[in-house]
């Protein structure tokens, strides 16, 4: 499953750019286009090229260009801008949350961390980046931390996108399965889907809750129609086998089996280990953290998983 918790920041940051970026026609169009990278990279690299920009322009530049390389998976190239925005103007809060993001997902969470603390010196109230922040942390498994970073973010967004859900991930791998549910649960009532679905019951799962099966069971009772992730669903409540969730996981498109890989392995992997067979586990979360993407909660999950194991 996607992480969507960091970009919903990264998106109200897009939109707070200076008055003078109306100045060049590319530059608007660099900022403006929505839904289409190769168009937006091209009137940024116009705008850039052209020796016209202010430098605060051209940083801004830089910055837009980044998130679109960004938002075709070009981390590189993003943190590449990233860093000539920074260059130009040091105190841009965004790029450096941004190039905190890009970070985040090729899988460096210490660097992330560090654009992030830069980020929150100049803007110690930024509720996206400390939200940003809080999922490194829970990556890097410092969950304390994590929970305050949360904390501080309710505090200045009682009503943050989000939260329940990245809080009740946390006190999971903190093994306080109680508070986990609890979040879960929060969470779910605010956005019903099969995915929290699967974490609610996870929690009440490894906290011995005696009716976890039948909860599932009603609430993804109208999705449990075939599709992705129906069938790990179906595990769960006894009604099909491992061997039958991996065919269900593959895919003709190739990014979407990877994906739905990496949920296979981690999910089946918890079965194996509710079963009181974490030998059978082990292998699986070892593939999905080779396999998954950094982005993924389930990788996040799979490397607190693995720290578990090696305990």
């Amino acid at each position: 499953m996607k992480s969507g918790s960091i970009w919903p920041a990264l998106a109200a940051l897009l939109l707070a750019a200076p008055a003078q970026a109306q100045s060049n026609p590319d530059l608007e169009q660099c900022r403006s286009i929505s839904n289409n990278p190769d168009l937006a990279i091209k009137h940024c690299t116009r705008a850039i090229d052209s020796g016209k920009l202010t430098p605060a322009e051209r940083a801004q530049a830089h910055q837009s260009r980044g998130v679109e390389f960004a938002g075709r998976n070009d981390y590189d190239r993003a943190i590449a801008d990233y860093d000539a925005a920074l260059r130009i103007n040091p105190k841009l809060a965004e790029a450096l949350h941004n190039r905190g993001i890009a970070w985040a997902h090729k899988g460096d969470p210490d660097r992330a961390i560090a654009d992030f603390d830069a980020a929150l010196r100049l803007n110690p109230k930024d509720p996206g980046t400390l939200h940003s922040r809080a999922v490194e942390l829970t990556v890097k498994g410092e969950y304390a931390r994590a929970l305050a970073d949360y904390d501080a973010v309710l505090r200045l967004d009682p009503k943050a996108s989000g939260i329940n859900f990245s809080k009740a991930r946390t006190y999971f791998y903190s093994a306080d399965y109680a508070r986990a549910a609890e979040e879960f649960e929060r969470a779910f009532k605010l956005e019903p889907n099969d995915y929290f679905a699967l974490w609610l019951y996870l929690a009440r799962k490894r906290g011995g809750a005696a009716a976890a099966e039948d909860l599932l069971d009603q609430s993804t009772r109208g999705s449990q129609r075939g599709g992705w992730p129906s069938a790990v669903v179906a595990l769960y409540l006894g009604r099909t086998d491992v061997q039958s969730v991996m065919n269900a996981a593959t895919d003709s498109n190739a990014e979407r089996q990877r994906d739905q890989r990496c949920e296979a392995n981690f999910y089946v992997a918890h079965w194996h280990l509710a079963q009181n067979a974490p030998e059978r586990a082990l292998p699986l979360l070892q593939e999905a953290e080779r396999g998954c993407p950094k982005h993924f909660l389930e990788y996040e999950g799979t490397l607190a998983e693995l720290r578990r194991l090696k305990r």
